[in-house]
């Protein structure tokens, strides 16, 4: 599910839209332009490009635009069955964002990550319960 980026505006609602602008499709060197929307009134545009890609444990990317830096997406064993662990080494590059967290309004940016973050994994988990599989993006192409 993570590594079928096209279909992320499926699952987790605050993924308007995604676009691959590389001419790989899938793995090391495929690159996406996507728009989020959580809560507060504006849209982050941002690129990521996938620098790392073991599947189906680990994928991490860099981003750029809205905000730069790395995040990582890490399957790891856990009691219950499997984890997923998203790392997140970002900063904003969009000035009022960056003013509006210096002046105060850091927890509120926050809770709107939260929400968002909770909704993605909402919708992670509904799709599992409906018996999701995953296309097979690393078999030969189709």
């Amino acid at each position: 599910m993570i590594d079928d980026v096209a279909a992320w505006p499926r699952w987790w609602p605050d993924y308007r839209r995604v676009e691959r602008v590389s001419s790989v499709e899938h793995g090391v060197g495929a690159r996406w332009r996507v728009g989020v929307r959580a809560d507060l009134p504006y849209t982050l545009d941002f690129t990521f490009t996938v620098l790392d890609h073991e599947p189906p444990r680990y994928v991490r990317i860099v981003v750029e635009g809205f905000f730069a830096g790395e995040i990582d997406w890490r399957l790891e064993p856990a009691p219950a069955g499997t984890r997923l662990v998203l790392t997140e080494e970002t900063e904003t590059r969009w000035p009022v964002i960056n003013l509006i967290a210096r002046l105060g309004g850091r927890r509120l940016l926050e809770a709107n990550h939260r929400a968002a973050m909770r909704r993605g994994q909402g919708g992670l988990r509904a799709l599992m319960a409906t018996g999701y599989l995953a296309p097979d993006l690393d078999g030969p192409p189709r």
